[in-house]
């Protein structure tokens, strides 16, 4: 039957010291011949595999679209194939290989091809991409549900991958960063040299950052981000895994609690200043009035008054004081949230008239009452005359109250200056001001104010366009 090969001594000698397994088949599918490392691998003596089939070592679910090829192979229409199959050992182990046929002819006895047949085990090449797969399924699930952004950067910091929790922190998708280097959303006041740019003195290998990134739509959020940098065998970098959360919340919280101490401090200090300063003023405003009363000359009486005007600046700086020192003994009652604003603004109105301001209401119906204090009047007034005096040459400001589930949002937006980025974080710290002559309490003590009564203040602001102050008070429920 293999007298055709009778003069191929030397394909004999490769086929049987061949370390691959091979195996010359028949059009029907027979062993006609076999190497030792075929029969090796698949745990057979030669004998065994010339009675078996090769369908008979191969794998149950494999035969059918093993079978299909070899038809196609049998008839004519391909002269080989390769494929990747399943064999089953003798002792019923499952092994993976991939097979190699190709077809020799014989023009001359239809029916008397030959199927030369290689076969190499790739089991543990399988075992390993099957582990690598495992891990890759295990990354793509912490990856697609991790409420944390996974980034994986090269050594110079460039993002080659990014999880799709950045949607939901920075408004990206992740594609549109992939390529993009990791630095250029950081605020340029927390690149501090960067940790993976060259001639950076830091060479650890891994970092907690804590920084602010750029969101898509222009603010910034804090993240805190655990980063390691992985080596290669040789010990160089290959790319760098980072983990980010976002703790804006928490760092705004800080923050409030910071400024809560800062408050609780100066009140301290406020109530010793102010007690030791109203007394003596008390009487100089006294004896003040008498010289007003008694001097009659013009010069001397407007001096004097002056004199006066300033004592009653004073005593008004120290009843601010007072206010900081301890929250206000009055009564909490319910009140008309649309009533206490129109009140405010018929105050104000004068001052605005002198001002060119024009005062726009857009108050809902139907608003929900608050409970509050007579107190709350006073924080309204100070924003809304900020408001004035922020526009010298005219403009207008509009004051919204809208009620949302259980809160009221009370806005008040102007057309003035503006107040850089850079100083609205420091708006209600003690004594900060951007006015000439302001003395800063005024939005602290209305801060103070707010925070009695459970609420919360915001402000936003942008120069040369305005600035809108936001006050959130809960509804009576």
């Amino acid at each position: 039957m293999l007298s055709h090969f009778n003069d191929h001594s030397l394909f004999f000698r490769a086929f049987e010291k061949s370390s691959i397994g091979m195996a010359l088949i028949s059009y029907d599918g027979r062993f006609l011949q076999m190497n030792p490392s075929l029969c090796k691998m698949l745990g057979y003596s030669e004998g065994e595999l010339l009675n078996l089939g090769l369908t008979s070592v191969s794998h149950p679910e494999d035969v059918e679209a093993d079978l299909e090829i070899c038809r196609k192979l049998v008839q004519g229409e391909i002269d080989g194939y390769h494929i990747e199959k399943r064999y089953i050992h003798k002792s019923g182990s499952l092994l993976w290989g991939l097979l190699n046929v190709t077809a020799e002819r014989n023009e001359q006895v239809k029916g008397n091809d030959l199927f030369i047949c290689t076969i190499v085990n790739i089991t543990e090449q399988k075992v390993k991409e099957e582990e690598f797969k495992k891990i890759e399924e295990l990354h793509n699930l912490i990856s697609e549900h991790s409420q944390d952004v996974i980034l994986r950067l090269t050594p110079d910091g460039m993002i080659t991958y990014a999880s799709p929790a950045i949607r939901n922190q920075l408004g990206y998708a992740p594609d549109e960063l992939v390529g993009k280097y990791a630095y250029d959303y950081w605020h340029p006041d927390d690149r501090n040299g960067g940790w993976l740019r060259r001639g950076n003195s830091d060479h650890s290998d891994s970092r907690i950052f804590i920084y602010r990134l750029r969101h898509k739509n222009g603010h910034y959020i804090w993240q805190e981000s655990h980063s390691k940098k992985i080596r290669n065998a040789a010990g160089d970098v290959q790319h760098v895994i980072s983990m980010g959360r976002d703790i804006t919340e928490r760092v705004q919280s800080e923050e409030l609690i910071r400024r809560s101490e800062k408050l609780s401090l100066v009140g301290e200090l406020a109530a010793g200043i102010a007690h030791e300063i109203r007394n003596p003023l008390t009487s100089l405003r006294g004896f003040m009035q008498m010289y007003v009363k008694e001097d009659m000359d013009g010069t001397k009486k407007l001096r004097n008054e002056v004199m006066l005007s300033e004592i009653d600046r004073i005593n008004e700086i120290v009843s601010e004081l007072l206010v900081l020192a301890k929250p206000s003994n009055e009564a909490f009652e319910l009140r008309d949230v649309v009533h206490i604003l129109n009140h405010v603004t018929r105050l104000l109105e004068g001052q605005a008239n002198l001002h060119n301001v024009q005062i726009k209401l857009e108050l809902d119906d139907n608003l929900s009452s608050i409970q509050c204090q007579r107190s709350i009047n006073q924080v309204f007034i100070n924003v809304l005359k900020n408001a004035i005096e922020s526009m010298p040459k005219g403009g207008e400001v509009t004051i919204q109250a809208k009620q949302k589930n259980d809160n009221i949002y009370i806005r008040i937006q102007d057309e003035g200056y503006g107040i850089p980025q850079e100083e609205i974080t420091k708006i209600g710290n003690p004594f900060f001001t951007t006015k000439e002559t302001g003395t800063g309490l005024g939005l602290m003590v209305s801060m103070r104010i707010i925070q009695n009564h459970n609420g919360t203040m915001r402000i936003e602001s942008e120069v040369g366009k305005g600035t809108m102050v936001e006050v959130v008070l809960p509804v009576v429920t």
